[in-house]
Parts: structure tokens; C-alpha cells; sequence
């Protein structure tokens, strides 16, 4: 019976390789299969006429089992008939067949053998071309003459000097002193430009006129309105000098290669001044030049910055402001005071109510800060008249000490403490 691609195992495509009996089974098999033959072969000679009957029916049966063996799947495994082949050859040859491996068997081998060669590549030393930036030291003698090297050149190579070079370069020079183009001058100097070009200072004569106003307003009329008598250039030596002159300019350019042409004359260029008021031509809007004036030229900044406003003010800004106001306060403190001792200097009766004064105000101040109490002497100066009040009075009295007492020791106790903060290290 024909097995379907879906019951196929193992079996179908491999050789048993474990079975110990298989040399005993082929025997046997040999041994059976050549009594088969004699016998068959003795029927034959019996039966050679009735075979002649089952011709037709063997060809038959010969056709109807060659369209079954089509019928059949077969995979394309390699190794497969290679494996075949050898195991009937080493059956023949009388291997043990427990020698004889599948083909599962000798891929897995080639595999084997395979990751060992790339393992031992990747941990074998590599050759220098693959260890990146190389130095002289680490790699092998005039190694570097037998590879091909690419790099970049960070100069322009120079051009290789040939005849046709030579005259392409005398052709461009023909040509530019042909068409006078002297494009290659550089100039060592620059020209220094002069501040007051369009309005040069007048130099004033600080000696007295020997002239009246009236005749040197008329020296200056005349000098205008006058026609100056030139005296007249040969036009043939003018033109002479005009030639050699650029001739002379030629040969320079060409016998020096850093030229420097002559400066250029200025040329007298006058500059009405403008009006203080100047009329748009847009619109008809006289414009003052004082509104066009930025407001640092009206006003001059101020040192201590930007004015800024209390949102915008930093903390720092903060407490710069009331160190100021605390200096000031300060500084005014100190005059104050040192009026008060050049008055009670001068007079002593004066000074001395101030100071009454001044006396006053601190106790108050004080009161107010809460760093001194005043005692009242309401009804010291009265007789008490009941025991009850003259006793309430004592109690008084002797509270106010012991909270006085009380103080002290506080005080004393934290002066203790700060001194012994600032022993510690």
C-alpha cells in the first residue's frame, strides 16, 4: 500500500542506524532471495508455456506499478541518494553498519566544522589593514607599498608643467598686455583719509589786522570776480608729459609685482550745510532737527542705571536702596549731632534743653521697641490713705524688680552662649 505525504515518519526517509541485527537480516535475506530464484527457476523450465499466457498480464501489472511509484511524494533532501549509494557500498564491502551515519548526522558535522573555522577567525589575531589607524611600528616592513592607499588631499595639487601649458600661459599674459588689463596690483598702503576733508580748519592769525574791515571785504570780492591770468602750457609739451607719464606707469606695473599706483588726488568737493529745519518732500511737515535727536543727546543716562519700578526691582536692587537710606540716615544723624555739640559749645543753656529734648525722644523710641518701660508715679507724691493701697503698691513694686532681675539673667545667659559659639572651631 501506498503511504500519503501526511503518514510518513522518520523511518520512510532515514536507515535505522541502531539496529545490532541488520548484517544477520541481509544474510538471511541473500540466502532467501537465491532459493526464490531456484525455484523460480525450476517453475520456469516446468512452465515455459504458460508463461507465454501471463506475458500480458505482467505488463500490466509492470504499468499499473509504474504509475504508482509516479503517484508518490518524494522530497529533495541532499545527501540523501549520496548516503544510499555509499551504504550499499560499505554493506558490500562488509562495514559495521553502526559506522554508517545519516544524513542528519554528517550536516550537523559539516556544521560543526564550520562554526569552529569562523570561531578561530574571529579569535586569531587580524591583520593590520583591519586594525584601523596603524602606525609605522605596528605594521610589518614595506606592507604599505603593497596595498592601495585612498586618501584626501588637503592641498590643491600643483599642475604637472608641459609645453602646452607653457603656452597657455604666455597666450593669457599677450593677451592682458594687449587689452591693458593691470588687474593684479596690490596695495601696500592704504591712503589715509583725511577727518576734515569737506570742512578743514581755518587757521586763525591771532596778530592785528594792519587792514580796515571794509578793504579786506574788498580783497576777497576781487579775488572772486577777478580773472586770473594764467600763464599759458605749450599744448605739445603738455601732451609729451601725458604719455610719458603713462608709459612710465606701464613699465612699473610690469617690472614690479607688488605695484603701488599713486594715491588719488582729492578732489574739492563743496558741502552746503543744511538748514536747521528741513522740509519732507512726501508731505509737506516742517521737521525741527532737535526731534530727531536721540533721548541719550537730550539727556545724559543716568549713572545708577535704568529707572525701574518696585515689580520690576530684583532683591538685590532691594537691598541696595535700603543700604542707601540707611547711610543717609546715618549721615544725618552724625550732622545732627555734631550741631547739637557746637551749639551746647557755644551756648551751653540752649544745649542743654536740646539735649532735655533729645533725651526724651529716646526714652520714647525706646518704650515703643519695647526695650525699656516706663514707671508710672501716679499718686507717689499722695499720702495712701488705706493699708490696701500701700501694700498693692509693694507688690508692685516688687514684681517690677524680680521681672527686672529676670531679664538680666536671661541676657547673661545668652551673652554666655554667643562666646562659647564662637570658642567652637
Amino acid at each position: 500500500p501506498i503511504k500519503s505525504s501526511r503518514d510518513m515518519t522518520y523511518k520512510d526517509f532515514f536507515d535505522s542506524v541502531d539496529d545490532d541485527d541488520g548484517d544477520d537480516d541481509l544474510v538471511a535475506n541473500d540466502a532467501e532471495e537465491d532459493q526464490e530464484e531456484e525455484a523460480d527457476s525450476a517453475i520456469e523450465e516446468q512452465n515455459e508455456g504458460s508463461m507465454s499466457e501471463f506475458e500480458d498480464m505482467d505488463e500490466m501489472v509492470e504499468h499499473m506499478r509504474s504509475k504508482e511509484a509516479s503517484k508518490k511524494v518524494t522530497f529533495s533532501l541532499p545527501d540523501d541518494s549520496e548516503t544510499k549509494d555509499v551504504t550499499e557500498v560499505k554493506l558490500e564491502k562488509g562495514i559495521d553498519p553502526s559506522e554508517i551515519k545519516s544524513s542528519f548526522e554528517k550536516r550537523q558535522e559539516k556544521m560543526s566544522k564550520k562554526i569552529k573555522s569562523l570561531e578561530e577567525a574571529l579569535l586569531e589575531e587580524k591583520p593590520w589593514q583591519l586594525k584601523g589607524e596603524v602606525t609605522g611600528q605596528k605594521r610589518p616592513e614595506n606592507s604599505l607599498l603593497e596595498e592601495t592607499v585612498l586618501f584626501d588631499h588637503a592641498v590643491r595639487m600643483a599642475p604637472v608643467i608641459t609645453e602646452e601649458t607653457t603656452f597657455q600661459l604666455e597666450d593669457i599674459i599677450k593677451q592682458r598686455i594687449l587689452d591693458e588689463a593691470w588687474d593684479d596690483v596690490v596695495p601696500k598702503e592704504k591712503p589715509k583719509e583725511e577727518a576734515f576733508e569737506y570742512k578743514k580748519r581755518i587757521t586763525l592769525d591771532h596778530e592785528k589786522s594792519k587792514l580796515s574791515l571794509a578793504e579786506i571785504y574788498e580783497q576777497e570780492y576781487m579775488k572772486l570776480h577777478q580773472q586770473k591770468t594764467e600763464e599759458e602750457e605749450n599744448p605739445e609739451h603738455k601732451e609729451i608729459q601725458e604719455m610719458m607719464d603713462s608709459l612710465f606707469q606701464k613699465l612699473d606695473a610690469l617690472c614690479n609685482f607688488h605695484f603701488t599706483p599713486k594715491p588719488p588726488v582729492p578732489e574739492v568737493k563743496i558741502v552746503s550745510n543744511l538748514p536747521a529745519i528741513s522740509v519732507e518732500e512726501v508731505a509737506p511737515v516742517a521737521v525741527s532737527d532737535a526731534a530727531l535727536l536721540a533721548p541719550e543727546e537730550i539727556k545724559e543716562k543716568n549713572k545708577a542705571g535704568d529707572i525701574k519700578t518696585d515689580a520690576e526691582k530684583t532683591p538685590t536692587d532691594k537691598k541696595r536702596e535700603l543700604r542707601r537710606k540707611k547711610l543717609r540716615k546715618r549721615m544725618r544723624r552724625r550732622e545732627k549731632e555734631k550741631r547739637q555739640k557746637l551749639l551746647e559749645k557755644m551756648k551751653p543753656e540752649q544745649g542743654t534743653k536740646l539735649s532735655k529734648k533729645a533725651a526724651a525722644a529716646k526714652l520714647k523710641r525706646l518704650t515703643k521697641e519695647g526695650k525699656a518701660s516706663l514707671l508710672k508715679d501716679e499718686g507717689k507724691d499722695k499720702a495712701l490713705k488705706s493699708s490696701q493701697a500701700f501694700f498693692s503698691q509693694l507688690q508692685d513694686q516688687v514684681r517690677m524688680q524680680i521681672k527686672d532681675a529676670s531679664k538680666l539673667k536671661k541676657k547673661q545667659k545668652k551673652e554666655k552662649a554667643l562666646s562659647v559659639h564662637k570658642l567652637k572651631l
